[in-house]
């Protein structure tokens, strides 16, 4: 998935919005402080204050607040406001333009791979027991605006810790990335404070599954199979339908892809003689964690039936 574009830091908006509560352009010069002092904060460069306040000043968008402050209707004066942050953010990031390795990407969630990181599973620095895949249909959160859509091709991902989503391989005792010297392409182009060099990279090609596994012809005819029956599209096709028609019927289909992806990944582990921790790279994630997706869940009942309800 995509990474965001634009600059996020939470800031203490309880604290900032006592600050300018009555509209008063000292209260205005007060909240800049003290947003400019969380935001380095956050970046760890506290000592970059006087710098950053300096240019801040500077700025076009803070000299028209700090002249018309006081004269601006509250609506107005929260949207200048919030376009000023995100200049501030913007000013502090330019003050430090280099990784100093905080792990904050990390905690994000991990990278997607590319051609160009085939090699570190050819070294063993990587195994594709430690990935897993999204396949194309799939639905997902774009974090580069937010938005909830439809995969249109396939990605490979690092794992990431499922309480918490964090990368596998973010050390949370050294407060950083574990494979620092070895990591994806992704995560060196990755800048914090140029996040365009991400979206130039998200145009590009991406690594798949028959990048890794082309010499094994038995294991590429079966997720052939699986691909098309147990494609993520016919579900998300599926729950469209039960939400424009109210057709109950529809769960029964899906519940026949759930069971074939289940039986197809019994046999890829008897038959084929692979581990379960690689199927989240081989076939993707189980249809029965996406249908969470939409709102569902499996369960079974006393009988040993199982039947899809609510997930709300």
């Amino acid at each position: 998935m995509k990474q965001n574009s634009k600059h996020s830091i939470q800031l203490d908006a309880d604290k900032l919005r006592k600050l300018f509560h009555s509209g008063k352009r000292k209260e205005f010069v007060a909240g800049v402080r003290l947003a400019t002092r969380q935001i380095l904060a956050k970046l760890q460069v506290e000592g970059h204050y006087n710098q950053v306040i300096t240019l801040a000043k500077q700025d076009p968008c803070y000299r028209e607040l700090n002249n018309t402050w006081e004269e601006l209707k509250p609506a107005v004066r929260s949207q200048k406001w919030q376009e000023l942050m995100e200049r501030l953010v913007q000013i502090a990031y330019g003050t430090r333009p280099y990784c100093i390795r905080c792990g904050d990407c990390c905690l994000l969630g991990s990278p997607s791979l590319h051609p160009e990181d085939a090699e570190l599973l050819s070294r063993g620095l990587l195994s594709t027991r430690q990935l897993y895949t999204l396949r194309r249909g799939e639905p997902v959160k774009f974090n580069i605006d937010g938005r909830f859509g439809i995969l249109p091709s396939e990605l490979i991902k690092i794992k990431q810790h499922q309480k918490n989503h964090h990368c596998i391989f973010y050390g949370i005792n050294q407060r950083g990335c574990t494979i620092y010297d070895h990591r994806p392409l992704q995560c060196r182009l990755q800048a914090c404070w140029a996040p365009e060099g991400l979206e130039k990279l998200w145009q590009q090609a991406k690594l798949t599954r028959r990048h890794l596994i082309k010499e094994d012809q038995d294991l590429l005819e079966m997720l052939e199979v699986h691909d098309e029956r147990c494609d993520p599209r016919k579900l998300d096709a599926a729950f469209t339908r039960l939400h424009d028609t109210g057709d109950l019927a529809v769960l029964d289909e899906v519940l026949d892809l759930l069971r074939q992806d289940t039986a197809i990944r019994a046999f890829v582990t008897k038959k084929l003689n692979r581990e379960d921790e690689e199927l989240d790279f081989l076939l993707g994630r189980p249809l029965v964690e996406i249908v969470r997706a939409y709102g569902m869940k499996v369960e079974k009942d006393e009988n040993g039936v199982y039947h899809l309800v609510s997930d709300q």
